[in-house]
């Protein structure tokens, strides 16, 4: 069965055609349903009353005694022919790479914590490398060309003009939980209605129920027609969830029991070392959906720094770094250039950093407010502080040039702190006690609160892009402060976020949403965003039509819809165009494919990584 649109054309989804029959790749996916009990099926691991208690801390070096049955049966190949969405600088897979030796134990460095260590979590080691179809099971991934790609599910079919996505699951497959319990259709209903009720999920917003149709098929029934956006949207950060452990778990974010790692991925959880803060994970077996694992062990070590991770790739202690939305600052470039056997791993950098303006206070919630700070900005040095040599004046349409939909008429943004102060003081922003700020309209004190995201990994980054922000609005005779308490507070960060209660916010928009839920997302006034707090009429329409287009021509319409309206309402502001870095070494394996704005890690990885023959 082909993916197609209702009425029997084919489907295209990110611009390519779906050709059945090819091998393919990467990502996550969407749910909500009618819970359907699943009695009769015997209990593995920690009793149902001490799920409900929590469960039992692992305890350091704990192996985990899961059984592993996973009868991965042969005969599927996926994937797709597309031409590339955006450079990327790859290591092409050649014959060579497939005559090489199994890698028996792959080395990967981290900067995330150990803890939490569950399939309900995104934060932590764990977390993160799920992101990569790895311990959980997802159903979907995304390719090179960041191109939907099947996994758990197998196949699907926009039908009713957007409303239903009819999808197949391989269920028959003979995919086992790890601790041996079938993977079935129950699971996936499970999934979605646990998702949607329990954890409260933004991903699977869209989706309204989903209807058994047999043992491998379902019907998501999606509300505003939005079948295509939920494909997409549920292609990065949705993983299914074994119905026979987390059905009775009301808390997801609390449980720590020893089963809450328990996934359908092609890598099972084994073993953790506290002290030296690693975890190690094993193949499931020789092949998972049809396709050989090339890599048998993965060992993932956590680093107190990006500083110490770049230092253990350069010294060949790991293999490779993997940060999700985190590649590293092109200031570190210098660490690496020139180092024996060690790759930049550069690719194009699908996130991005961007002001984000508060609609919900004064003077932010003013266009001409907003237009004096775009004027005000000195781009060359935002530029070339976040992206080095590589760094590329943004365009004021914020999307990158990678993005569906990019519209390539847009100017660029650019300094004028002429102009800005002629906005303020058209605006009526002038300075009316003669002590060099200006004073709100109504003559009352401005002082403008500039909050940087709060992020350990890139705290001096933040710290030098709010200076710069701060300066170039001193320069117009803006007064601003740094806020301290978020700098030192996650916490009060991202009740600041959550609340909507900044003014000037510097953040960053991660690859996974940038490329297709756009970096709108954080700036939309809806319980998707959580970030957001605008509620203009002609961007939440905009945004609105991008939610529930109908397919990719009507998706980039609704792209360069916002883009244009970012142009006249100045809804946040692009600070940089970049590119990423994910170094890697090359001495030892063959076969890596470098994802934009992702790096080496990611399942092609797991099925084409090979050990280079002398």
């Amino acid at each position: 069965m082909g993916r197609r649109l209702g009425g029997g054309s084919e489907a295209r989804i990110f611009g390519r055609r779906v050709i059945p029959g090819m091998r393919g790749g990467l990502f996550f996916v969407p749910f909500s349903c009618d819970l359907q009990l699943y009695e009769g099926r015997s209990r593995i691991g920690i009793a149902k009353e001490n799920r409900k208690a929590g469960g039992r801390n692992m305890k350091r070096r704990r192996v985990y005694s899961v059984l592993l049955s996973a009868v991965l049966s042969a005969g599927m190949a996926f994937g797709s022919i597309a031409a590339p969405a955006f450079a990327a600088e790859t290591e092409a897979v050649s014959e060579d790479a497939q005559k090489g030796g199994i890698v028996e134990e792959l080395r990967i460095g981290i900067t995330k914590d150990i803890e939490p260590r569950s399939l309900a979590s995104e934060q932590g080691q764990f977390g993160r490398m799920n992101y990569n179809a790895f311990c959980a099971g997802t159903m979907l991934t995304r390719d090179q060309n960041n191109e939907i790609q099947p996994n758990l599910m197998t196949d699907w079919e926009i039908q009713d003009d957007g409303s239903t996505i009819l999808a197949t699951f391989a269920t028959d497959q003979g995919i086992t939980w790890h601790d041996g319990e079938p993977f079935t259709i129950d699971d996936v209903i499970f999934s979605v209605d646990y998702m949607n009720n329990v954890m409260a999920s933004g991903y699977l917003s869209k989706v309204e129920s989903v209807e058994k149709v047999s043992d491998t098929q379902v019907k998501m029934h999606v509300k505003d027609k939005a079948a295509y956006f939920t494909l997409g949207n549920s292609a990065v950060f949705v993983r299914i969830f074994p119905k026979h452990i987390w059905e009775n778990i009301d808390d997801p974010s609390n449980y720590t029991g020893d089963d809450a790692t328990i996934g359908c991925g092609p890598y099972k959880l084994v073993d953790v070392d506290e002290d030296a803060r690693t975890m190690t994970y094993e193949a499931v077996g020789d092949t998972y959906l049809g396709k050989e694992l090339t890599v048998k062990k993965v060992v993932v070590r956590t680093y107190d720094s990006q500083d110490a991770l770049v230092m253990a790739v350069t010294t060949g202690e790991v293999d490779a770094m993997y940060d999700y939305s985190n590649p590293i600052s092109a200031t570190m470039l210098a660490s690496i250039s020139g180092v024996e056997n060690v790759d930049s791993g550069k690719s194009t950098n699908l996130g991005l950093f961007e002001i984000l303006f508060g609609f919900n206070k004064q003077p932010t919630d003013d266009v001409e407010f907003r237009k004096a700070v775009s004027l005000s900005l000195d781009y060359e040095l935002l530029a070339s502080t976040i992206g080095g040599e590589d760094g590329e004046i943004p365009g004021a349409g914020i999307l990158t040039p990678a993005s569906i939909g990019f519209d390539d008429s847009i100017a660029k943004l650019y300094q004028d702190t002429d102009e800005a102060q002629a906005v303020l003081e058209e605006a009526g922003y002038k300075d009316v006690d003669g002590d060099g700020y200006r004073e709100m309209p109504d003559g009352s004190e401005m002082n403008v609160l500039v909050t940087p995201q709060y992020n350990q990994t890139k705290a001096a980054l933040y710290q030098r892009l709010s200076e710069i922000v701060i300066d170039n609005l001193d320069a117009i005779g803006v007064k601003c402060t740094l806020d301290e308490e978020c700098v030192r507070n996650a916490e009060a960060e991202e009740k600041l976020r959550k609340e909507g209660a900044y003014e000037i916010y510097i953040g960053y928009a991660t690859q996974g949403v940038a490329y297709y839920k756009t970096a709108f997302l954080y700036m939309f006034d809806d319980p998707i965003s959580m970030w957001g707090t605008c509620s203009l009429e002609d961007f939440t329409a905009a945004y609105n039509h991008l939610l529930n287009a109908t397919g990719e021509e009507d998706y980039a319409a609704a792209a360069k819809e916002l883009q244009q309206v970012n142009v006249k309402e100045l809804v946040g502001v692009p600070l940089c165009w970049d590119k990423a870095y994910y170094p890697y070494r090359t001495d030892k394996y063959t076969g890596w494919v470098n994802y934009p704005g992702w790096g080496v890690i990611n399942p092609d990885t797991w099925y084409n990584l090979r050990t280079i023959e002398e």
